[in-house]
């Protein structure tokens, strides 16, 4: 039964555009800055003591700071500027804090345009603040057997929009082992193109440890698909590539803007067939199956079954609208969540997202809510749901989507805040830079919710993240660790993370998280009765 659907319908027509040219530029801004190892160097002690400086993180600031005021940018000038001063005020530096808020608004005077309901200029109340810390334990500790490349622990990056692979780490600051083409499908046995993404591949192998996502469509109908030359001949393409291949075929089956929508029982004999295929020609291949995260009532139907699938993958993106009003009430995490604990039997790919965050038909510019979605998709979502083993953005060029007269802009490159982010979160040893069964991060562990961590087992250091939600996806200026009166640990930038020693905690006393806005005022806390907690 086909049905239309609010949020994602223009993203929807936006994608099957998209998928038709194959090939697509990625060209736009560049900048040169390549940032420094991210992690939060937070330290213990009173909560009116100042603390140890985050160097690398303030030095970071400062090199963005300056950017910004050299490009004239004074919306984001401006908001480095802020969080200099909150950081002060947080250590009791008030006249360095006082110095830096009034840079910071002379800065908002030269700013055009910014739009405040993305900033916390009115604090929300505490009940409108979600707070959720995790704890890292060890990873693998289930003895679950791991599926055809999957890493055992940590997240691999994945990219669509650059097509010079070389050019990837340069332009983003770290290698990224997955990248993500099309390919076509041949019209009928007179057609004798070959649509294996060959140039792409040979790009990708030309770097050290690269990967293929390749997703590929059967643009006229599953009528066409069939066991025949065609599909061999691909399938034996892909095992002479000699590198690890997701094959992410007939993907977004549950949206009515592809051709192979609404027959769901054929599809799953398609998706069986080209399983098939592949097991027997390309052991190189991971089957990749891969719905659109909306609409999400027809997902079900359409799985072949745990047998024909290695990957299970999900489209997912963030839009400021739902139809044709602005509505910020959900998150991606918001959206995945229900679909996660479905199919987390399997790994689980982010086989493409993206966030907008600019409209072209309007001009709007949704620069700064663009970074907290951000924040939301590569900070929290893979550390909350340990079986998202990889993500890939959908870095469409800006230019590309003024060809194809898209309204929505995904372009990272084209918000400065964005920009400076993703540089950054994937900097973090949680993601993954090679392609490997096994592949682990350098301390092997996962993250589970701090409530349903086994007390017994929380010994020693380790991680703390905090998931926070505040009204707008406004994202805090510093979340801080307490027992009692005593701070533990603060941490700067998502995902607030900090590192703990339980060992020398009281264990019978519990853990507060507390947040802090930009001005350093307190506008939620909660305790968290770790030490009496049970496994789920």
């Amino acid at each position: 039964m086909k049905s239309k659907y609010g949020r994602l319908s223009v993203v929807a027509v936006f994608l099957a555009v998209v998928c038709v040219y194959w090939y697509v530029s990625a060209d736009g801004k560049r900048d040169k800055d390549i940032p420094a190892a991210s992690g939060p160097d937070a330290t213990g002690g009173n909560e009116k003591q100042p603390l140890t400086e985050p160097v690398q993180l303030l030095n970071w600031w400062e090199q963005r700071l300056e950017a910004a005021t050299s490009a004239g940018d004074y919306k984001v000038a401006g908001d480095y500027a802020t969080r200099k001063a909150s950081y002060y005020r947080s250590v009791g530096n008030e006249a360095e804090a006082a110095a830096w808020y009034e840079t910071s608004a002379s800065y908002w005077a030269k700013a055009k345009a910014v739009d405040r309901r993305f900033y916390d200029d009115v604090p929300p109340s505490a009940h409108e603040v979600t707070i959720e810390p995790y704890v890292s334990v060890p990873a693998g500790a289930d003895n679950r057997k791991l599926a055809k490349f999957e890493p055992s622990s940590g997240t691999y990056l994945g990219l669509f929009g650059l097509f010079d692979w070389p050019a990837v780490e340069p332009e983003f600051g770290q290698y990224h082992p997955i990248g993500l083409t099309y390919s076509g499908w041949r019209k009928d046995e007179n057609d004798m193109r070959n649509y294996f993404p060959v140039r792409f591949m040979n790009s990708i192998k030309s770097t050290a440890s690269g990967a293929l996502q390749i997703g590929w469509e059967p643009h006229y109908g599953l009528d066409s698909v069939k066991d025949d030359d065609y599909a061999r001949s691909f399938a034996r393409q892909a095992k002479e590539a000699g590198i690890p291949i997701f094959m992410r075929y007939a993907s977004e089956m549950n949206g009515a803007w592809v051709p192979w929508y609404d027959e769901p029982a054929k599809y799953i004999e398609k998706f069986r067939l080209m399983s098939k295929v592949m097991k027997e020609e390309a052991p190189n291949v991971a089957m990749v199956w891969s719905p659109n995260f909306w609409p999400n009532d027809n997902i079900d139907d359409y799985y072949p079954g745990d047998e024909y699938v290695d990957w299970v993958g999900f489209s997912l993106y963030a839009t400021p609208f739902f139809g044709e009003n602005e509505d910020f009430s959900k998150n991606q995490i918001d959206y995945f969540a229900p679909l996660y604990e479905k199919y987390a039997h399997k790994p689980i790919m982010i086989s493409e997202g993206g966030v907008t965050h600019y409209i072209r038909k309007t001009g709007k510019d949704y620069a700064k809510w663009g970074e907290s979605q951000l924040a939301n998709m590569y900070a929290y979502l893979p550390r909350m749901f340990p079986q998202v083993k990889a993500i890939t953005y959908f870095n469409i060029a800006k230019s590309r989507s003024e060809t194809l007269n898209a309204d929505y802009i995904y372009d990272i490159r084209e918000n400065t805040l964005m920009y400076d982010l993703y540089r950054r979160q994937v900097q973090s040893d949680y993601y993954l830079t090679q392609v490997e069964q096994g592949a682990a991060t350098e301390d092997n562990v996962k993250y589970v919710p701090l409530p349903s961590a086994q007390a017994e087992s929380l010994t020693g250091k380790r991680k703390l993240f905090v998931y926070v939600k505040m009204p707008m996806e406004v994202q805090p200026f510093a979340v801080a660790v307490l027992q009692g009166d005593r701070r533990l640990a603060i941490s700067y930038e998502v995902p607030w993370e900090v590192e703990l020693d339980f060992s020398a905690l009281q264990a019978a006393e519990p853990l507060t998280v507390a947040v802090y806005n930009s001005k350093h005022e307190e506008v939620a806390r909660q305790p968290f009765e770790w030490s009496k907690a049970n496994l789920k």
